[in-house]
C-alpha cells in the first residue's frame, strides 16, 4: 500500500509543488542579505535547522525529479544560490547548503540534456566571471583601508590598541534614550596612521527572528573621525538626536543627527561580509 502511495502520479506531483517552498526560502534568504547583516541568536540551532532542512527538501526534490515543477525549481535554484555567494562570501554556513543542494537536483533532475547544457553553460559563467568581478569590485570598494568595529569579537591586532573596558561600557550605552539610533566605533587601518571613526545607524529597523536577527546596516552617518588609531573616544547621547563625544584631548563636541534616507545597497562589496 505504502509503495502505491508512493508511486502515485498525483502524490509525486504534490510533493514536487511543495518544494517550491526551498527555492522560495532560498530567494528571500537571498533578498534579506541584500539588504541587511544577519546576525544568529543561535548559530549552531539555526546551522542545524538549515542543513538538516536543506537535506530534507532534497529528498523531496530527487524523489519528485521527473515532475515539472521539480524540474523548473532545479533549472532556478541556482541563481539565488549564487547570489548567496555574493552577499555573504565569508559566511559558508549560509551558502553552501542550498549550493550543494542546487547542484545535486540540477544533474539529477529529468529535465533535457539540452536544456541542461545551455542552463549548466549560463551559470558556469555567471559564477566565474562574477565571482571574478565580485572580488575586483571588492577590492575597489575597500581601496587600501581596513574597517573593523571595536568589540570583544574583534581581531586582537585591533583590541590591542585600545581600553577594551571602556568600548565595552560604551557599546553597552550605545542606543540613543528613544531607541531610534545607535552608534559603534570603528578603527581604521590605511597607509598613515590610521582612524578611530564614530558611526551612527538606525536602531529601530531591524527585524528578529527566533533564529537570526536582520539587522539594517544600508543606512549609516559618520559623526566622528580622529585622525590616529588607538585613542579611545568618550560618548555620550546629550539627547534622543544629539550624541556629544571626545577623543581624549577634554574637548567635548556635539553633534546632531540628521535623517538617514540613503541607503547603501552596495555594502556587501565593501565589507565583503
Amino acid at each position: 500500500m505504502n509503495k502505491n502511495i508512493l508511486s502515485n502520479r498525483w502524490v509525486k506531483l504534490g510533493i514536487s509543488v511543495l518544494t517550491a517552498a526551498y527555492l522560495i526560502f532560498i530567494g528571500l534568504l537571498s533578498w534579506w542579505t541584500f539588504l541587511y547583516e544577519i546576525r544568529f541568536n543561535s548559530e549552531k540551532a539555526f546551522g542545524a535547522i538549515y542543513i538538516i532542512s536543506s537535506l530534507f527538501f532534497l529528498v523531496l526534490m530527487l524523489y519528485s525529479r521527473k515532475q515539472l515543477p521539480t524540474r523548473i525549481i532545479a533549472m532556478i535554484l541556482p541563481l539565488p544560490a549564487f547570489l548567496l555567494i555574493l552577499f555573504n562570501f565569508s559566511r559558508p554556513l549560509i551558502f553552501i547548503p542550498p549550493l550543494v543542494v542546487s547542484l545535486i537536483i540540477f544533474f539529477s533532475c529529468s529535465a533535457k540534456e539540452s536544456t541542461k547544457v545551455i542552463m549548466g553553460t549560463i551559470y558556469i559563467l555567471l559564477y566565474v566571471v562574477g565571482i571574478v568581478v565580485f572580488i575586483i569590485a571588492t577590492a575597489l570598494f575597500r581601496g587600501s583601508s581596513v574597517e573593523t568595529k571595536i568589540n570583544s569579537s574583534a581581531p586582537s591586532e585591533v583590541t590591542s590598541q585600545y581600553d577594551m573596558a571602556a568600548i565595552d561600557n560604551l557599546n553597552a550605552m550605545s542606543v540613543s534614550p528613544d531607541g531610534k539610533y545607535r552608534y559603534y566605533i570603528v578603527d581604521v587601518v590605511d597607509n598613515a596612521r590610521g582612524k578611530v571613526m564614530i558611526v551612527v545607524e538606525p536602531n529601530d529597523l531591524d527585524v528578529t527572528y527566533r533564529y537570526f536577527t536582520l539587522v539594517e546596516v544600508g543606512y549609516s552617518s559618520r559623526v566622528a573621525i580622529h585622525n590616529a588609531r588607538g585613542v579611545t573616544p568618550d560618548i555620550r547621547w546629550s539627547s534622543n538626536d544629539t550624541i556629544s563625544y571626545t577623543f581624549g584631548d577634554g574637548e567635548w563636541r556635539t553633534t546632531t543627527i540628521t535623517p538617514m534616507t540613503e541607503k547603501n545597497y552596495l555594502r556587501f562589496l565593501s565589507i565583503g561580509n
